[in-house]
């Protein structure tokens, strides 16, 4: 059942079976494990504005603009346009790779393997709506259809989406008539305290507005507030640090952009690579470099997906608005005829851009999209109105690459308590920001082997993103966020190395958990929430008999 915290008394204590603090993907489908009849579960759903931070280093974006509270979490700010209206996210696994030790990788190794979490992997594809648990190239390929790259080197796979309503809406109403799992909203966990002895939680404190707080008791807790969240929270509390390691090693996926044309002759149009439907559903392929190849040259896993260059939209975007700032102010714009010039290029990418717009405020237009192929391209991958661009009839010959990397385990790079205050009188969290010296040599030598590849095939010529930045200065030319907010409590079987051990309890706390991407030990490149999602089943699963007693 759905319950607005502001109607529990001020300085009441719940009780109940389980706590969970958090109601986005990682919460969600841990009270869906826990959900029994008997089972008594309290989830604290944090109010949907964001508390803020602060961010140190190199550029990094606002911690307000990514990460949202309330039931649903960030998937509320999920923005891969799936269909006209439908907003959702990426899905794929890690690679097996990424589980393994690579001595080129200091701190790497999961607990686990892979194999250990492909059946929860498989459920948590059901619970995100993502269509069938299959991410081999051979999934996607049709007779008569794309076909993929095929080299010793290079290898390629598929992303898969799913929408955002499957957290947002479908978990929300189905908690709405849960008669175990009592969501409180909102409710800010603000400290956990622990017992006398320190060795076991006694109750989580929340609050629900200024001045107004309450309790919770329970028999277990589990933080699934986010990679930025679940760190802060124990720092807040001062628990579970006893090594230093809470909020070290944060990580996320930089994209690197590249530029690939192709050849005159060439017969490769990587339609493969386009988002396109395939039973039904969206896929998207990716390159990536084998698992041979990332051993054999000691690098970090990434992957490249394509996208065709936009280059002569945003100049006659920028050239309309610089004209229409010009009239405003009723003078001449800078250079004027090369800004006519540019203008005059683009209108018909201008042209279709109104079009679209048009239709999405006005519905009865929608079928007109039917009559311009280039209007009813969607913008799924947050780069413009460009996916599905295989199905025009103009293919087109010059791409945008956009590698996605992976980073390393840093511990320098890193969550603190801030200086600023939130609403509850609590410091807010502090990231400290910088893409490192291997990040970028492993982005550098990565990109040289496909661009040899590439060449080698005869697709086209790849210029890397060190030839493209201005002074070879790679940080020019970096998107630094997806928004993936990773291994701040991270996961190891020693407490000396993680914060949290396999089953994701909290060392030298019998009773407390945590789950997400938070305790990722590494990254990999995929988009993390297939994988948040199947941690927090796999959790849920584990913690199910300790609750149910």
């Amino acid at each position: 059942m759905l319950v607005d915290a502001r109607s529990v008394a001020n300085g009441a204590c719940l009780e109940a079976d389980a706590c969970i603090v958090g109601a986005g993907p990682a919460g969600l489908a841990t009270a869906s494990e826990l959900e029994r009849p008997g089972t008594r579960v309290v989830m604290l759903a944090g109010a949907a504005e964001d508390p803020g931070g602060e961010v140190e280093g190199e550029p990094y974006p606002s911690l307000s603009e990514t990460r949202a509270g309330g039931i649903g979490g960030t998937a509320a700010l999920w923005d891969a346009e799936l269909a006209r209206g439908s907003m959702g996210a990426r899905y794929a696994p890690l690679a097996r790779i990424d589980f393994e030790q690579r001595d080129a990788v200091p701190m790497s190794g999961w607990p686990f393997s892979r194999e250990t979490l492909d059946p929860f992997y498989a459920r948590a594809q059901e619970l995100c709506d993502a269509g069938p648990y299959d991410y081999e190239a051979s999934g996607a390929e049709a007779t008569n259809g794309p076909v993929p790259l095929r080299s010793d080197v290079v290898a390629s796979g598929l992303f898969r989406f799913g929408p955002s309503d499957s957290f947002t809406r479908a978990q929300r109403d189905g908690l709405a008539r849960s008669d175990t799992v009592r969501v409180l909203t909102p409710a800010t966990a603000t400290r956990i305290l622990t017992a006398a002895d320190g060795r076991a939680v006694q109750e989580v404190e929340a609050s629900s507005a200024p001045g107004r707080s309450f309790c919770v008791q329970a028999g277990v807790y589990v933080l699934a507030a986010g990679g930025i969240e679940n760190a802060r929270l124990l720092l807040l509390s001062d628990i579970g640090n006893d090594h230093g390691l809470v909020g070290r090693c944060f990580m996320d996926h930089p994209t690197i952009r590249c530029r690939l044309e192709l050849e005159p002759k060439s017969g490769w149009g990587l339609g493969f690579y386009d988002i396109r439907t395939v039973a039904n559903r969206l896929v998207l392929g990716r390159l990536e470099l084998r698992e041979e190849t990332l051993r054999a040259e000691g690098l970090l896993n990434g992957t490249f997906f394509v996208a065709p260059a936009r280059d002569r939209e945003l100049r006659a975007a920028a050239a309309t608005r610089s004209i229409v700032q010009a009239a405003r102010e009723r003078r001449i714009p800078a250079e004027p005829v090369r800004r006519a010039g540019e203008l005059v290029a683009g209108l018909d990418a201008l042209g279709f851009a109104a079009h679209r717009r048009l239709a999405g405020a006005f519905p009865l237009l929608e079928p007109s999209l039917r009559l311009w192929p280039r209007s009813r391209l969607l913008d799924t991958l947050g780069l413009g109105p460009v996916s599905g661009w295989s199905g025009l009839r103009a293919r087109p010959r010059v791409f945008d690459v956009h590698h996605v990397v992976e980073q390393a385990p840093d511990p320098e790079r890193q969550i603190t308590l801030g200086a600023g205050l939130d609403r509850f009188g609590s410091r807010v969290a502090r990231l400290r920001w910088f893409l490192g010296a291997r990040e970028a040599a492993s982005a550098d030598r990565s990109e040289e082997l496909l661009r040899e590849e590439l060449q080698r095939l005869g697709v086209g010529r790849l210029r890397t993103a060190r030839e493209l930045a201005p002074d070879g200065d790679l940080a020019a030319v970096v998107h630094p966020s997806a928004h993936h907010h990773l291994g701040t409590t991270r996961m190891h079987r020693d407490a000396h190395y993680g914060v949290v051990d396999p089953d994701g309890r909290v060392h030298a706390l019998a009773n407390l958990f945590v789950t997400g991407g938070s305790v990722f030990p590494t990254s990999g490149y995929v988009n993390p929430t297939l994988t948040i999602v199947a941690l927090a089943l796999r959790l849920g699963a584990h913690l199910r008999q300790d609750v149910s007693r």
